[in-house]
Parts: C-alpha cells; sequence; structure tokens
C-alpha cells in the first residue's frame, strides 16, 4: 500500500476524492475559497473551527493547509493556526450590458 504525506497535491477533485481524507479536506476547503465563502485575502478560521466544521482532527486540517499553502493557495503565519489566502483580493466581475 502506497504510503502518502502532506506534500501529495489534490491537484483534481477526482484525486482528493479517492485518496487521503486530508485531500478530501483540502478539496472541500479550496472550493470555499474559491466561491466567495471564505473572501481572498480573509484569514481562514483558526485549526480548531476548521476541525470543528469538517469534522476532522486538527492534524488531517494542518495536513489539508499544507497541500494548500504548497500549491501557493494560503500562506501561514507563525501562530500556525491561521492562514491568509495569497494574492490581492479578487474584485466582483463588471457586468456588461
Amino acid at each position: 500500500m502506497a504510503r502518502t504525506t502532506p506534500h501529495d497535491r489534490p491537484r483534481t477533485r477526482a484525486r482528493a476524492e479517492g485518496g487521503p481524507l486530508y485531500w478530501k479536506v483540502a478539496a472541500r476547503l479550496l472550493d470555499e475559497l474559491r466561491d466567495g465563502t471564505i473572501p481572498p485575502g480573509e484569514r481562514l478560521p483558526a485549526e480548531r473551527q476548521l476541525a470543528v466544521h469538517f469534522g476532522v482532527s486538527r492534524e488531517t486540517v494542518r495536513q489539508a493547509l499544507e497541500v494548500l499553502r504548497r500549491d501557493g493557495l494560503v500562506a501561514t503565519d507563525r501562530r500556525g493556526s491561521h492562514a491568509a489566502l495569497t494574492g490581492p483580493p479578487v474584485a466582483a466581475p463588471v457586468r456588461l450590458t
């Protein structure tokens, strides 16, 4: 059986769904970041809150955040329990008439 680590990246939803739990959490968190539930530039909730939200352990959340950090999608700070999206906030699309 292959051993997985937080360094393995969930490049596609299909891979995340077939992989370890932290890949699934990373994919779900990425969905929330992309759909605006957590706006770009906002701080993410604490690991403990994310663990409750996703129904997983804090270690699973840590591994998911590490996957997203390594993919350049979040930036973690020294406190370890929070992360912030990288890049500038995304403006709402302009409606063309």
